[in-house]
């Protein structure tokens, strides 16, 4: 570390560049100062800063140095010490977090009633999540609405899965309809039946959620910044587990070896025109639907083509005046 700037120290240095040098009693004199300590610590201070150096070829003698060499060499590596402090605390406070979730979900913190935790870092939720999975014995459920998803992201959902036959454990996963019309997720969901999984899928989902054995939940962000959500109080548990239940109890059975594609299409459909007559965005009706933007707006124009409406404003008109919403 670099020491504190005394004050007055600055004006030294300033005064120091109209002169071919000076000595510690030389800015006691200018400066005044009746204790010389004071000028002994001021030089001493513009030393390590690396604002002056002793001269070559007087002795006590001492000279400017340039100020960009000392920013060099003094605040980058204290800039470089800082981030690696920082990143070691990052560090420090996942691990304490994810020991801390553990701890409380084993018998020796059942005490403790803070159930909530907000946790940042991707490796630290990957490694809570599969340590849940881990140590799950009743069930696990898992809701993802997300469909068109990019290769590496898949692999990321195979981690999410946690299925082990060979532990029993029974597994629901509900996705959404548009995961039946993208070609990598669909042979993923077959590959998760064959194992054994119960795989549905709902026109609508409101997060990415997973919950092991009703005694912990993860509700994990969609933004940029990602993180999740840890849950441990049971009656929040509990009306994340029924929400699960509801949308359970109507979704459909994903059957990856029978089309049902014509079937999907028209629920998506007909959310679509829901959320036209809303006046919903492209945005908020993709979300909806687990699609992406381009897709959903696809979909879209496939919709107002079949009433014939050159217009947002004409479809919805045109599907009220018929009382149609229902039938698409």
């Amino acid at each position: 570390m670099f020491p504190e700037p005394d004050a007055g120290l600055f004006e030294v240095y300033e005064w120091s560049l109209s002169r071919d040098g000076f000595a510690v009693d030389d800015i006691a004199h200018a400066f005044g100062f009746t204790d010389p300590d004071a000028s002994e610590a001021i030089v001493a201070t513009l030393l390590g800063l690396q604002l002056i150096r002793p001269s070559h070829d007087r002795d006590a003698w001492f000279v400017p140095a340039d100020p960009s060499i000392a920013s060099a060499n003094l605040l980058t590596r204290s800039e470089l010490e800082l981030l690696e402090r920082k990143q070691a605390t990052g560090r420090l406070r996942n691990d304490l977090a994810r020991l801390s979730l553990l701890f409380r979900s084993s018998k020796f913190g059942s005490q403790y009633t803070n159930s909530f935790d907000i946790v940042q870092v991707p490796e630290t939720i990957e490694l809570l999540l599969s340590e849940s999975a881990a140590n799950s014995s009743d069930e696990i459920v898992c809701m993802q609405p997300r469909s068109e998803w990019p290769a590496e992201n898949l692999v990321e959902a195979r981690a999410r899965d946690f299925h082990r036959p060979d532990t029993g454990v029974p597994m629901r996963v509900l996705y959404q309809h548009a995961a039946r019309f993208d070609t990598p997720t669909r042979e993923h969901a077959g590959r998760l039946v064959e194992s054994g999984v119960e795989v549905r899928t709902a026109g609508a989902l409101f997060g990415t959620m997973f919950i092991f054995d009703r005694t912990a939940a993860y509700i994990l962000a969609n933004g940029e910044d990602g993180g999740a959500l840890v849950v441990q109080e049971r009656s929040l548990i509990d009306f994340l587990y029924s929400c699960f239940e509801h949308v359970w109890a109507t979704a459909k059975e994903f059957d990856t070896g029978r089309a049902e594609t014509d079937l999907i299409s028209n629920d998506m459909k007909k959310e679509i025109v829901r959320m036209l007559i809303s006046g919903a965005k492209d945005e908020a009706i993709a979300r909806r639907l687990g699609v992406s933007v381009r897709t959903c707006r696809k979909h879209i124009g496939q919709v107002m083509q079949m009433f014939g409406a050159t217009s947002r404003f004409q479809f919805g008109y045109l599907v009220k005046e018929a009382n149609l919403a229902e039938d698409v």
